[in-house]
This record gives C-alpha cells, sequence and structure tokens, in this order.
C-alpha cells in the first residue's frame, strides 16, 4: 500500500511508524505543514505544504492522484488540513485511519477507520456496542507508565522548531491558540504546578469526606479540545462551568455541593479559578463549590453522587468505579444503561444506575474494536507494530468481500467472451487487447 502520513502526536511516533509500515512493505509519504513537523523525519516520500489554506484542497487531491495513493493516517480528525484531507478520501474510496489519545487510559492509544469519537463509524450504532460478543477478554500486556516529562520534551522540540521555520509555512493554520512564548511557558508552568498543587490540594482531600454521597463531580476538559468545538453544542470550557453552575444554584439540593477538576494539560496554560469565584458570588454557593487539580480519582470516586461531563474520558472511568455520569456533549459511551439520559436539571436530583454488565460489554466492544495497548509516548516500536497489525487485520477482513466482487465481474467477462467467441475474427480482434491488458 502506498500510506500518506499527515500531522502526528508530538515526538518521534510517527518516525518509528513509517518505519514499521516501510519495512512491512508500504511505501510511505508524508506532508510537512510547519516546522514542527519536520522534527522527526519520517521514512519515504516528504513534501512541505506551504500554500494558503484555501489552496490545500487542490494540493492534497494533486498529491494524492499523483502518488496513488491507497491509505491515509492522522493524528486527529478535527484540525482544519485534517478534515479537508478526510473528506476528500471519503469521496475517493481511500481508507483513512484516525488516532487519538485512547478512550481507555492510561494503557491505550485510539486507532479507528473513518473517525474517532463522535465522528467514529460506531458512533451511530452505538447502543448496540454492549450487544456484541468477543471470544476472549482483551489482553493489555503493556503498561505505558508516566509520560508527563517525555511529552514536556517532545512538545518543546516541536514548538521552538515551528517557531524557527516559520518563515517557511508562512500560512499555516494552528489548531492550537498558543504562541511559543506561551507554549513554553504553559509546559514549564505546568510542571511546577504540578508539584505545588498536590501540596495545596491536601487540605481539600481532607476536606472532602465530609460530603461524601453528595458531591458532584465536574472534570474539566482541555480548553481547545475539540471535542467540545466539535462534538458538543457547548461555547467552550467557561460556557459549560457557567452552565452547570447557574443550574446547580437553581435546581441541585442544598446539602449538594459541586467540585471542579482542573485538566492536567491545562497546567500552566488556562485557570477558572476566577470565574468560578465570581459565580459563586453571583449565585449565592458560598462553601459549596470546589475547585482543585492534582486530585486522584480513585480517591473521590467513592465519595461521589454524580459525574457531569461533556464527552471526556473520565465519564468511562467513573462508569466503571458505578459512579453515575451525565453527558453534556456527544460521547461514544452516552448508552442507555450506562449514562442518566434526559436533562441536567433532572440529574441533580436523579441519578440512573450503572447495569455493570452492560459496562463490561460496551467495554469489551470498545477495546476490540477501536483500541490498541499502545502509547504514542513510550514503546514506541511495540506500538507502531500494533498499529500496522491493526491495519493489516483490517485489510485481510475486506479481502474476501473484494474477492467476492472480482470473482462475480470475473463470470460476467467470461460470458461475455464466450459470446464474442463465436462472431469469429471480429471477436478475436476485440478480444486480444481486452486478453493483454
Amino acid at each position: 500500500m502506498k500510506i500518506l502520513l499527515l500531522q502526528g502526536p508530538l515526538g518521534p511516533f510517527f518516525q518509528t511508524l513509517s518505519q514499521t509500515l516501510s519495512d512491512a512493505g508500504h511505501e510511505v509519504y508524508k506532508i510537512h505543514f510547519n516546522g514542527g513537523d519536520e522534527c522527526w523525519r519520517c521514512v519515504g516520500h516528504h513534501e512541505r505544504f506551504t500554500g494558503k489554506p484555501d489552496t490545500w484542497d487542490t494540493f492534497f487531491r494533486r498529491f494524492i492522484k499523483h502518488h496513488g495513493i491507497d491509505s491515509l493516517i492522522c493524528y486527529g480528525d478535527c484540525r482544519y488540513y485534517h478534515q479537508q484531507a478526510i473528506r476528500i478520501c471519503k469521496q475517493k474510496k481511500i481508507a483513512v485511519w484516525a488516532m487519538e489519545e485512547g478512550y481507555l487510559r492510561p494503557d491505550y492509544v485510539t486507532l479507528e477507520q473513518g473517525g474517532v469519537n463522535a465522528f467514529s463509524p460506531l458512533y451511530a450504532q452505538r447502543d448496540k456496542l454492549a450487544d456484541m460478543r468477543w471470544p476472549a477478554p482483551y489482553e493489555t500486556p503493556l503498561k505505558v507508565g508516566k509520560t508527563f516529562a517525555r511529552r514536556a520534551w517532545y512538545a518543546s522540540r516541536y514548538h521552538i522548531n515551528k517557531s524557527l521555520l516559520r518563515w517557511r509555512y508562512p500560512h499555516f493554520v494552528n489548531h492550537r491558540p498558543w504562541s511559543l512564548y506561551q507554549e513554553a511557558r504553559g509546559w514549564v508552568a505546568g510542571g511546577v504546578m504540578k508539584w505545588w498543587h498536590k501540596w495545596t490540594d491536601r487540605s481539600l482531600l481532607k476536606a472532602l469526606p465530609q460530603h461524601k454521597g453528595h458531591i458532584f463531580f465536574v472534570p474539566l476538559q482541555v480548553t481547545e479540545d475539540f471535542q467540545i468545538r466539535e462534538h458538543s453544542d457547548l461555547s467552550g470550557v467557561e460556557g459549560m462551568v457557567a452552565q452547570v453552575m447557574s443550574s446547580f444554584a437553581e435546581r441541585a439540593r442544598s446539602e449538594d455541593v459541586l467540585l471542579f477538576k482542573h485538566h492536567p494539560m491545562d497546567r500552566g496554560f488556562v485557570s477558572y479559578q476566577s470565574q468560578i469565584n465570581r459565580l459563586v458570588a453571583l449565585l449565592g454557593l458560598e462553601g459549596r463549590v470546589f475547585y482543585g487539580y492534582e486530585l486522584p480519582l480513585p480517591t473521590l470516586y467513592p465519595l461521589l453522587k454524580g459525574v457531569i461531563t461533556i464527552n471526556s474520558t473520565v465519564g468511562l472511568s467513573a462508569l466503571l468505579h458505578d459512579v453515575p455520569t451525565f453527558c453534556m456533549g456527544r460521547a461514544l459511551y452516552d448508552i442507555p444503561g450506562l449514562t442518566t439520559r434526559g436533562t441536567l436539571e433532572a440529574f441533580w436530583h436523579k441519578q440512573n444506575p450503572i447495569c455493570h454488565k452492560t459496562f463490561e460489554l460496551m467495554r469489551q466492544s470498545l477495546l476490540h474494536l477501536t483500541q490498541l495497548n499502545a502509547s504514542f509516548y513510550s514503546h514506541l516500536d511495540v506500538s507502531a507494530m500494533a498499529v500496522v497489525q491493526k491495519i493489516h487485520q483490517h485489510s485481510e477482513q475486506t479481502l474476501p468481500a473484494r474477492q467476492g466482487k472480482r470473482s462475480r465481474a470475473s463470470s460476467h467477462l467470461i460470458g461475455i467472451l464466450g459470446v464474442l467467441s463465436a462472431v469469429g475474427l471480429m471477436a478475436e480482434e476485440i478480444l486480444t487487447p481486452m486478453v493483454m491488458l
């Protein structure tokens, strides 16, 4: 196959993947959109896209036609360049493989053909995930471990290189709103804040048990997360915070409290403390709203009354720990028997119990269909091989159907040839070039 790589996760994963694909006999192509994409050079053919965004459509169509691309692999299916490329590939019947962080973390990554999250082919059929049966549980021999320091280094190198080569890509459209200085400051500050808040959150963790059974937990998502922009009707994290707090003030029981948790990847970039403080004063919620950073989820789950999320993977973790969950966005796990459906106003008073059998059946389906026991930031050789094996496995599964189509086409051709052979010399003149083709 001729496989095209677009943007990948920050770091050398695509470099390793390109080598693994090449070793497996594939021709690998890579398009660079900024200097950061050039940090870890991939095996195969490279080309830079330096044009304006409105020329990407034409550039991409010409590229895939000229090189005869069979498959596309990209990290994230919502970035501008990826969205346009995926749309064109689907029109051209070119296989699209979208990657993302794992639905079930930390020991998994997501790999789906067609799209991920609410763009996944499974989303429209998510209610049927619990109806599938698998011969054996999904095995998870690889334990990823901590990757923050490695990711910080990869991000620093990427953004520095992107800035240094900005002259080469003057029209690049970034899906992240931060400048080089903001990125660097954010990662450095994030590392410092991680340890600082581990200490400052101690008093909060000691105070929470007195509210056991009355805590509604709200895990905040990354501020520029496409999960919010593309897979919800919310304006952003700030809009979600305002909506949750307003609804809580109006409808929740007086003994209940709200607990917000800052997203780890947003350390050093944004803070919602001032907004929450302002809404607490405006809505009269003094003493009923808490905001933490380094709060271990396993410690929190036994204390919770419910979880409110947009579509975070924390929702899956909460369901695993038997915590009623409400989704404000579109999520693969938002199915009957698991999440509480209806309105947020109703959720404050009635949380549906979780069917453990439904959850485990759904979880196994997600693991078998969408997850790889792998990492984008460690164990790269093993992880790249898992991606290649998944693509090969899918190709083998679809091969019989393709062969069936070819067989039917061959039968029709044989019939036509039989008729033509009776015509004589004219038929021979016609058939000779057909057979040579």
